[in-house]
């Protein structure tokens, strides 16, 4: 018979971890339960938040667009109501009157000739052509 006993007789002994020794690359990184395996290393800040840093610059971009398509807009309105007040002006002159202020809005000018208030309408043709309607001031 044999004496082979596969269970040992002597005192439990509990695993021990050794941390790798200085210059030999380590099997793992310390964690607060020890050392973590190879390859289960953590995420880093940007892999764990892609989704919502990718969210937030795309509404930034869409908020500088936004700023971008305003401005071009304001400027585009800007530009059409100066060339109005200047198609205005030239009009009036020519009927022998004098601008002394002029603000247009779309279509319609508010213009001080001679001391006097007036309320100017301009339309387009078809052709580009324009023709002015002059009022006494009718705003507030």
């Amino acid at each position: 018979m044999s004496t082979d006993n596969p269970q040992p007789t002597g005192p439990a002994q509990e695993p021990t971890v050794v941390p790798p020794a200085q210059g030999e690359p380590a099997s793992g990184t310390p964690s607060g339960e020890g050392w973590t395996p190879v390859g289960e290393e953590h995420e880093s800040f940007f892999t764990r938040h892609s989704g919502l840093l990718i969210s937030a610059g795309t509404a930034v971009i869409v908020a500088a667009l936004a700023v971008v398509g305003v401005f071009l807009w304001k400027q585009n309105e800007d530009d059409a109501n100066a060339d109005t007040a200047s198609a205005v002006t030239e009009f009036i002159e020519g009927q022998g009157g004098e601008v002394e202020t002029i603000e247009c809005d779309g279509d319609t000018c508010d213009a001080v000739v001679g001391g006097q208030a007036y309320t100017v309408l301009v339309q387009e043709d078809e052709d580009g052509d324009q023709h002015f309607g002059v009022t006494s001031f009718t705003g507030d």
